[in-house]
């Protein structure tokens, strides 16, 4: 029989945000007992993300005062009652060590009726929770975490690093969520040339899977340098540094080039301004498709609804990820763990007492991923 539970410790340290704009506080606060169904989870690593940083500057609206973190892996340290496997049908047991997606409600009409529940209004979102409401601790900036009976948990392979992992928990997931949408549309096809929009971990997530699928011609656009030089390592055959190229008609004449002037097969956006939205769509070529990944404004832009039909476009969006999409990144990053260095997406760790420092950090685009490790203090 498996193990099902050791002595939790009555209280657990938590990052909590209580308004935008101010210093992210670490609080004790009580563990609940897992109830049936329910997971708790000491916390090996939670990685920043963009989001959070939106979160901290005002751009998104929470509930206060929340819990901070969505990203993050932890090991098992109790188990509620009829937990005994992962979502892969996996014996689940204290100890192991898990990734989990979101509760979805999994009765809604996007759940049920139209499989899309990433779309689920009623959706409890790690990471987005008051950490005064029960059960407290959703985030993942935090010693331990308590994961929903709704959640579905996936097991980490034993090859992939914890950092690595809770790095994949957002970007990659919603990654593989869109490739699976264009799939749909087409998949990559052989040989095609992509450009992906963005170097920070959805751009640099979207360049290797597009290598993976079959990207002929990989052109990868974004900032500063040091992330460049990540994307040429990882294998793209043409960059372009917008901190040179500032120009966008100047990057799009660069993408025509270098693609016989048509323009590219494919565009990802992975940035998330919205006038990477304008320049991808003028960089792909008739007939050609645009994955839209990275939006994360609400503001407006100029845009003819002609180019669609005229041109012949496909546009395809994606929202978050369901649990399918958190094992299949696990996999890919267990299976292509020898051609891309995914430890170089680590650019830092920080203690928990180090949280404010790694969103200053983060949104100073001084690093690509930094990972919060509970037990460095």
């Amino acid at each position: 029989m498996p193990e099902h539970s050791h002595p939790l410790p009555k209280t657990s340290r938590a990052a909590v945000l209580r308004a935008p704009h101010e210093r992210v506080e670490i609080r004790e606060i009580p563990i609940p007992p897992p109830e049936p169904g329910a997971i708790v989870a000491k916390v090996e690593a939670a990685t920043v993300c963009g989001t959070d940083v939106h979160m901290w500057q005002g751009d998104l609206q929470p509930e206060w005062p929340v819990g901070m973190g969505h990203e993050m892996v932890g090991r098992v340290a109790a188990l509620g009652e009829g937990v005994v496997r992962d979502s892969s049908d996996q014996p689940l047991q204290v100890g192991d060590r898990i990734v989990w997606a979101y509760p979805w409600c999994g009765k809604c009409y996007y759940c049920t009726i139209a499989r899309q529940p990433s779309l689920c209004p009623y959706a409890r979102m790690n990471g987005w929770r008051s950490a005064e409401k029960y059960p407290f601790l959703c985030g993942g900036f935090a010693d331990y975490c308590y994961i929903l009976p709704e959640c579905r948990p996936v097991k980490v392979p034993d090859e992939v690093d914890s950092a690595i992992a809770s790095s994949a928990t957002c970007a990659l997931r919603t990654v593989v969520h869109g490739f699976e949408r264009l799939h749909a549309y087409g998949g990559i096809g052989v040989q095609p040339s992509v450009v992906v929009l963005g170097t920070g971990p959805v751009g640099l997530y979207s360049l290797a899977m597009a290598m993976v699928a079959g990207a002929g011609l990989p052109i990868s656009i974004g900032a500063p340098q040091a992330r460049i030089e990540l994307a040429r390592r990882w294998g793209a055959t043409h960059t372009i540094n917008m901190e040179e190229a500032t120009d966008p008609a100047e990057r799009i004449a660069m993408v025509k080039k270098w693609t016989g002037g048509r323009g590219a097969d494919i565009a990802i956006e992975a940035a998330g301004p919205a006038a990477a939205f304008e320049e991808g769509i003028q960089m792909i070529r008739r007939g050609g498709r645009f994955l839209v990944i990275g939006q994360a404004t609400k503001k407006a832009v100029q845009f003819s609804p002609r180019m669609i039909n005229s041109g012949m476009l496909e546009i395809i969006g994606v929202v978050s990820a369901h649990v399918q999409h958190f094992y299949k990144a696990m996999e890919f990053l267990k299976n292509n763990r020898m051609r891309f260095n995914f430890d170089e997406m680590i650019t830092n760790s920080y203690p928990l007492s180090g949280v404010n420092e790694a969103l200053e950090s983060m949104a100073a685009m001084r690093e690509i991923k930094p990972a919060i490790i509970p037990a460095l203090g």
